[in-house]
């Protein structure tokens, strides 16, 4: 047999005065790019568009390295060898 369930209404919501909507707003902030330090080893994050034939040239690259025995995955994520071969630009550049 089924037990009756109890209901009751949701918590009311106080709503702020005026008084402190104005402080909020005018206790100001700080932008986002001030609020975080830049070192250079903050992590950025960006998207990237790369064309279905890089990415094919990329797989076969990847296919070359050596995998975990026994495991299906590729030696190197996609995302890491585009990391390495940015590393690798960028030290071919400093050295010109």
């Amino acid at each position: 047999m089924l037990q009756p369930m109890s209901v009751s209404l949701p918590p009311v919501k106080k709503k702020p005065s005026e008084a402190q909507i104005e402080a909020t707003i005018n206790k100001g902030g700080k932008t986002t790019k001030e609020a975080l330090p830049q070192t250079p080893d903050t992590v950025k994050h960006f998207n990237i568009r790369l064309t279905s034939g890089i990415l094919s040239a990329i797989d076969l690259e990847r296919e070359k390295r050596p995998r975990k025995p026994g495991s299906p995955k590729l030696g190197v994520s996609t995302h890491d060898w585009i990391v390495e071969a940015i590393l690798e630009k960028l030290e071919r550049e400093k050295d010109n």
